[in-house]
């Protein structure tokens, strides 16, 4: 018993030092160089992978709208068998 409550506390004292190291490290400019930050990524994927994780994809620089920017009305409906402004009509 007394030999795994070393192991955890060894290894808790471990991680410990490793997290505060990373904190620091990956704001320096080395980080943003070095081949640690893809090898930390993949390990990232990896793990994830084992639980069914997935990274969400990037977010998209460059927008494009379906309208013209000068047009103020919406484009009329292609498929749909009711009138665009059907909601608004009283019968």
């Amino acid at each position: 018993m007394l030999p795994v409550l070393v192991i955890i506390v060894a290894l808790s004292i471990v991680t410990l030092i490793a997290f505060r190291w990373f904190e620091r490290y990956h704001y320096t400019e080395a980080w943003r160089k070095s081949e640690f930050r893809g090898l930390a990524f993949g390990f990232l994927m990896w793990f994830g992978g084992l639980f069914g994780h997935r990274v969400p994809p990037p977010p998209q620089a460059k927008i494009e709208f379906a309208t013209k920017p000068g047009d103020a009305s919406p484009p009329k409906s292609g498929g749909s068998t009711l009138a665009d402004d059907a909601a608004d009509e009283k019968e």
